[in-house]
């Protein structure tokens, strides 16, 4: 298998040897640097490779100015991927030759992802730089990786320059071309915006289907509710074939999460997502049925992800009156997040970017509980319904638990509260439970 159809945390020294072995290619999304690009400076007469390589204190000036424009190229282009310690041959196409294992491969691999932090500008969005050691010594390789970039243009601010991937070479950018690329990723984020904006109106079309159910009934029944999580690539993407992927649908379970250090729950609706797929047009979907209660989940061909948690209206019990609980949000936030993530590794996205929308749809009154402890007791929105919460960033490698407590401290503010709240989910539990 090809390492550009790999996850980047499972590429490993075989992968690489196997890349000399077959003699791959460079190409679009494929650089190879056999070592730190060097040029001997005033001062280095008997300098004969770079800094990182002779005494393993820093990485030259050349050598990161070097490795970072194929980067930002790449984030200019189409993404693509780096692998640093792979010689190629001099004759076009060029080809992997041989591997070279670099000193100290983790800590460079450090100072790579803190120079892209540093010298790139707009900062990538979606970056992910790994080491692959070639022996307990802590020789090896590093394996760099970055998706198209919504975000850019990009250039070095060290050489002020932008890069764009031609074929098999990073080159400069011109002003044209420049002007070009920010009109195009103009179109793409409003492609973006479109998406988002149709399933906001199917989850409102669905919502309307709940409340025409209820019309007739008590009115001191508990009105409908629809909480909608939409995760989608920031960046157009496709999914060949995507009803014959079973392997794509991330398959999860309740889980025990810890909010201010005490555990908390999330059992409902988090135990449903056990559920197995069902082929519609370019999708695999769990549907629920008019007027029922459950969830439903949607994986598109484009990439886009979707959980639905809807209840239609129902007789009250022990006086409770329209509520929604944060487990229930927060366990469609890590539905979500887990499903993007199942997709990453089967499809090699490490470096694709998502935008992640949630939103809740009821009628005001509307609480919002965190149990059921003292019943009556709950934080009433003062916010306007349908709620939408501010979009949020799923790039690869980000602290998931950030992204959590953020939603549950938006979720506060909308009350009225105001309120700082650590909270740690076992992604690495959820993230190993599989597809279907």
């Amino acid at each position: 298998m090809s390492i550009l159809r790999k996850s980047i945390e499972t590429i490993t020294a075989l992968d690489l040897e196997d890349l000399v072995r077959i003699a791959a290619r460079e190409t679009g999304e494929l650089e190879f640097k056999g070592t730190l690009p060097f040029v001997p400076t005033r001062g280095q007469p008997a300098a004969v490779a770079d800094r990182w390589i002779e005494k393993g204190d820093r990485v030259g000036e050349y050598a990161r100015d070097q490795v970072l424009s194929e980067l930002v190229a790449f984030a200019n282009a189409d993404g693509g991927t780096l692998v640093l310690g792979v010689h190629e041959t001099k004759d076009e196409p060029r080809r992997a030759e041989r591997l070279e294992a670099l000193p100290n491969c983790e800590e460079l691999a450090k100072r790579f992802l803190d120079a892209a932090e540093d010298v790139v500008e707009p900062r990538l969005p979606s970056i992910e730089i790994r080491a692959v050691a070639a022996s307990d010594a802590g020789d090896g390789y590093v394996v760099m990786r970055v998706g198209k970039s919504l975000a850019g243009p990009h250039r070095l601010t060290t050489t002020r320059e932008f890069y764009v991937r031609r074929g098999e070479r990073a080159s400069k950018m011109n002003v044209r071309e420049i002007t070009a690329r920010t009109l195009e990723l103009a179109r793409i984020g409003d492609r973006i915006e479109a998406v988002f904006a149709e399933r906001h109106e199917a989850a409102g079309a669905a919502y309307q289907t709940l409340l025409r159910g209820s019309s007739g009934k008590p009115t001191d029944w508990v009105k409908p509710l629809l909480v909608r999580v939409t995760a989608m690539p920031t960046i157009p993407q496709n999914i060949p074939i995507v009803t014959q992927r079973p392997d794509l649908w991330w398959i999860g379970r309740g889980f025990t999460m810890s909010v201010d250090g005490n555990e908390y729950k999330c059992s409902y609706p988090a135990r449903s997502f056990n559920q197995r797929p069902s082929v519609r047009l370019r999708s695999l979907v769990c549907d629920v049925a008019d007027q029922e209660e459950g969830i439903s989940r949607l994986v598109r061909a484009d990439g886009l992800v979707e959980f639905r948690l809807i209840h239609p209206a129902r007789a009250a019990m022990r006086g409770s009156d329209s509520r929604v609980y944060f487990s229930w949000i927060i366990s469609l936030v890590v539905g979500a997040v887990a499903q993007v993530e199942c997709l990453r590794t089967q499809l090699a996205w490490d470096a694709v970017e998502y935008g992640l929308e949630a939103q809740i749809w009821s009628t005001p009154p509307l609480g919002i509980f965190w149990n059921d402890d003292g019943y009556s007791s709950g934080l009433s929105l003062r916010a306007d319904l349908p709620l939408g919460l501010p979009r949020y960033s799923l790039a690869s490698g980000e602290d998931y638990d950030v992204l959590i407590a953020t939603i549950v401290r938006d979720l506060m503010n909308s009350c009225g509260v105001s309120s700082e709240i650590v909270c740690k989910v076992p992604w690495n539990d959820l993230l190993k439970q599989g597809a279907a």
